[in-house]
């Protein structure tokens, strides 16, 4: 059991320091009475496991098929509306890919529900938080132009959702279209399940159904991880870190549509424990029809490299940004990266079968092969088959990159123009950097923190107290607990992201902002340097919002400033950013001072302590861990388990 001052430690810790560490043992009671005494009474009134040695909910999750099947009757119109949508976070059992354990879910389904809606409409989410921690969602990809304070950034946007409380999210739609997703911003709980498709449509879109596709669906992809992602990040800030390692763990298995397929085999499986898993997932396509695949990697590490035998596809967006892509065979997804892909599915009629394969890009990790496939099936209306599990012929196409090959972003193969042109033509305003390490940084209270940082500022996130009113209020931060560069004029502006880890590739997501990819190189690229060089006039550059850089080497992107706010940039690796790996991005601070602040959102701060350290997206929070996951993290076998199928449709 872990010892009650190494709880509270873990309750109080930074991103990536733990103040204490004890050998007293004590018991779940008096647990229970520090985090009252801690954090109030409704962190210990909220039903939830205490630790994970008890027994599952006896919840199971459920899965839900029209959050990848889109339908066509959705109306794609610019006649705008409200879509209101009851969000509740609470813990359920599933059993995804083998391995039966607990997950965080929207309203118990897994993935949680699709968000469908238009440009121009009105989002609003009403949240209720069932869980034993605090959370908040984040809309990714989703610009929040005049609406910074529902970005759904702990420590940075807003203080979290107490447990047991409720919040709505409400914001616009501004001129935006495109495949975007929404995922916990709390700890590394987007891990835990967390996560689901946010689709909006637009007549404006350049790639239009009818024309260019005849049907949608949704494919998503992640690494799945087999225990709790407080217990994983606990682990790794420990002397002995998790399964023996500092390093940020591989997925214990791949999920296609929140399916995988774990075996007994695998050198992390815990001894004694069944593994059962669930039958293959199966994407249907319409046979004789062209289908849009809207892939999504909603993973905590992995980029992961996706083909479908003898079906070659056209790429056709890139994040949220409609592009003019190659025609190829496999496609590189970061971590938070989307893809828009068109298949004619023409090789055969209604019951055929072919496999749809997703590997781990491992060049850039431990360099041992991981993958797993489900079933591409041909229907006449997307009815269902019974094959007895029999597997599809296999037939991989021949130039696959190897398990093992260099990861490498799409747009450091192929050409990817985007169909709506805006050129480079500007001389930039302002140009800043942010360079990004791995190492030992002197934290805010004088202490040495190890971990990732940018410009030597590994993130201490100040949960009850946000950088955003902060400046709302006096028109600058002033904290030395996160990184930030300021970007004061209206205008584009060059920010050059420098990673200086050698071995390590990270995928870099911007909040608030739909960048354009202006340069890549290898080196550390100073300010001036990039000041020295002609980038005045690059025609039509790559538009996204998550980009990929490999270790020791930048890239420049350009800002338009016409969304002012404070806005986080962050490594989606998520067991990166638990350790200090986000800076924000401050946009025009003197119009933030014009912001209004709704009382709702205020409220969530009032009674807490606001000098209190917490979580960055991915770290450590009060939890369901027990101790023992510390020291031996696959010992599940006390559990209470029955493996008879834990996700129902």
């Amino acid at each position: 059991m872990r010892s009650l001052t190494s709880l509270i430690a873990l309750l109080s810790c930074s991103t990536c320091l733990i103040f204490a560490q004890s050998t007293t043992d004590t018991g779940l009671g008096d647990i229970q009475d520090a985090i009252t005494s801690y954090l109030g009474p409704s962190y210990a009134q909220v039903s939830g496991s205490a630790t994970s040695d008890d027994p599952l909910p006896s919840e199971y999750a459920t899965s839900n098929k029209k959050t990848f099947i889109l339908s066509n009757d959705f109306e794609i119109t610019d006649q705008t509306q409200i879509r209101e949508y009851n969000f509740e976070i609470k813990a359920v059992t599933a059993n995804p890919d083998g391995y039966e354990r607990q997950i965080y879910t929207i309203n118990g389904e897994f993935p949680g529900p699709l968000i469908e809606c238009n440009t121009g409409d009105t989002i609003r989410v009403h949240v209720k938080n069932s869980l034993d921690i605090p959370q908040t969602i984040h809309w990714h990809g989703i610009s929040q132009n005049g609406s910074n304070v529902m970005d759904g950034v702990p420590g940075i946007t807003q203080c979290p959702i107490p447990p047991g409380q409720n919040f709505t999210y409400e914001f616009p739609i501004v001129q935006q279209y495109g495949t975007y997703w929404y995922h916990s911003h709390f700890a590394n709980t987007m891990a835990d399940g967390i996560a689901g498709p946010f689709i909006v449509h637009s007549p404006d879109d350049p790639v239009q159904r009818g024309r260019d596709y005849d049907n949608e669906r949704v494919l998503l992809i992640q690494d799945w991880m087999h225990d709790q992602s407080t217990d994983i990040v606990a682990a790794l800030k420990s002397a002995d870190g998790y399964r023996g390692s500092p390093g940020a763990p591989k997925g214990d298995s791949i999920l296609i549509n929140d399916v995988g397929h774990a075996s007994p085999d695998d050198p992390n499986w815990p001894e004694g424990v069944e593994c059962n898993p669930p039958p293959r997932a199966e994407v249907p396509v319409i046979a004789g029809q062209r289908t849009r695949f809207r892939i999504i990697n909603t993973g905590a590490h992995s980029m992961l490299r996706v083909s479908m035998d003898q079906h070659e596809f056209e790429v056709a967006e890139v994040d949220t940004d409609p592009v003019y892509g190659p025609t190829i065979h496999e496609i590189p997804v970061a971590p938070a990266q989307r893809y828009s892909i068109i298949v004619n599915a023409t090789l055969g009629q209604a019951g055929d079968k072919f496999k749809l394969r997703v590997h781990v890009a491992a060049g850039c990790m431990d360099k041992v092969q991981q993958d797993t496939w489900a079933v591409l099936r041909y229907t006449n209306n997307n009815e269902e088959y019974d094959d007895k599990g029999e597997e599809p012929e296999d037939k991989p196409w021949d130039d696959l990159a190897a398990f093992d090959s260099p990861c490498r972003d799409l747009d450091d193969q192929y050409t990817l123009s985007p169909r709506v042109a805006i050129d480079a033509n500007v001389k930039p305003l302002q140009t800043l950097s942010l360079s990004s390490k791995f190492g030992t940084f002197l934290g805010t209270q004088g202490q040495n923190i190890t971990g990732f940082a940018f410009n030597n500022i590994s993130f201490q996130n100040q949960i009850w107290d946000p950088v955003l009113p902060q400046i709302i209020d006096n028109g600058k931060y002033t904290n030395e607990n996160v990184a930030q560069v300021v970007f004061d004029q209206d205008g584009y502006v060059d920010l050059i992201l420098n990673n200086l880890d050698g071995g390590i590739d990270h995928p870099y997501h911007l909040h608030g902002n739909e960048f354009q990819l202006i340069k890549r190189g290898d080196g550390n690229l100073t300010v001036e340097e990039a000041q020295a060089m002609d980038l005045s006039n690059i025609v039509n550059p790559l538009r996204r919002d998550t980009i990929f850089i490999p270790g020791n080497a930048y890239a420049i992107l350009r800002i338009r400033t016409d969304n002012p706010g404070v806005w986080a940039l962050h490594c989606h690796i998520g067991w990166h950013l638990a350790v200090g790996k986000l800076a924000t991005v401050i946009v025009r601070p003197q119009d933030m001072q014009k912001f209004k602040q709704p009382e709702d959102w205020k409220g969530l701060c009032a009674g807490q302590n606001s000098t209190q350290e917490g979580p960055a997206r991915r770290s450590v929070a009060p939890t369901s861990a027990p101790v023992s996951h510390l020291r031996n993290p696959r010992d599940a076998r006390s559990r209470d388990r029955s493996r008879k199928g834990s996700m129902r449709d």
